[in-house]
């Protein structure tokens, strides 16, 4: 046996499988390669996208900026083609300022606003070409203006789940005609006379001065409310709403016929409304103001 250990032969085979037993154990430094190597790309493509978004970002910003800017210009521009029709025509103005706004005009404008170059160097498919205000609409002959711009933007990298997507910048304005006086002139013998009511009350008042829409409350001991009276000699009954609950001092109106035990009780506040005699159905006229 011992000459069997000291055979060289038999050295060499056992240093041969140790040092092959060595070879097999990994490296630390090239595990940590191993993993950089898969993880920083990964790591550059979401970071280049993230910028990809903030740059989206401010193109929206600066295409919302510069449709607003166009579409306050164009009102104003329509309200003065308005007044030179009406000063020099004398008439109706509907067709006079057609064709003034439109949807080549606002794209016009809008991309001189923001510039061509920038909108070349932008994220936007095909630049300043892929910038579309073809839905840009008017309303009411001119009155309403609809500036709707749309493009399609695109990220650094196009991946699956992450490609072109579709954003829209919009401005809905109406144009600085103001309101004509003229226009309405002929309805005015035929406009309905405006009355003012109360939200509990049974008449309807065409003076809001009138002094039963003006509450005077005043205090008084709960002992002389069965001796009390309005205005009309009427009595003074509890409130339903806050007269069960009334002490030794109550409250009561000039031409109510309620008491409170509060001083804010819903029942004491009016909330006046200003609406048509037609909606007046059901209220007697005021004895004081409707004569």
């Amino acid at each position: 046996m011992e000459n069997r250990s000291k055979d060289p032969k038999i050295k060499i085979i056992v240093k041969e499988l140790l040092l092959r037993a060595k070879r097999k154990r990994p490296s630390l430094a090239a595990s940590i390669t191993v993993e950089a190597s898969l993880i920083l790309p990964i790591y550059l493509f979401f970071f280049i996208n993230l910028l990809g978004v903030f740059s989206i970002l401010k193109l929206q910003c600066d295409l919302e900026a510069a449709i607003h800017q166009t579409g306050r210009e164009m009102m104003v521009n329509e309200a003065t083609v308005r007044t030179f029709a009406r000063t020099h025509d004398g008439g109706a103005v509907a067709g006079a300022a057609a064709g003034v706004i439109d949807a080549v005009t606002a794209g016009r404008m809008v991309k001189s606003y923001l510039g061509e170059e920038y909108l070349d160097k932008s994220v936007i498919n095909d630049g300043a070409q892929g910038l579309s205000l073809a839905e840009t609409t008017l309303y009411s002959n001119g009155d309403i203006l609809d500036i709707v711009a749309t493009y399609k933007a695109h990220p650094f990298f196009r991946i699956a789940a992450f490609t072109d997507f579709s954003l829209e910048g919009r401005f809905y304005g109406h144009a600085f005609t103001g309101y004509d006086p003229d226009e309405g002139s002929g309805n005015v013998a035929n406009a309905e006379e405006l009355v003012y009511i109360t939200e509990h009350g049974t008449a309807y008042h065409k003076s809001l001065d009138c002094s039963h829409l003006r509450l005077s409350v005043r205090q008084v001991s709960k002992a002389d409310i069965t001796t009390a009276r309005n205005v009309d000699g009427s009595k003074y009954y509890p409130c339903e709403y806050c007269g069960s609950r009334a002490g030794n001092t109550v409250y009561i109106t000039n031409y109510g016929t309620r008491y409170h035990s509060n001083r804010s009780c819903g029942g004491i506040k009016r909330t006046i409304k200003t609406v048509p005699i037609s909606e007046a159905i059901g209220r007697t006229p005021c004895s004081e103001c409707a004569r």
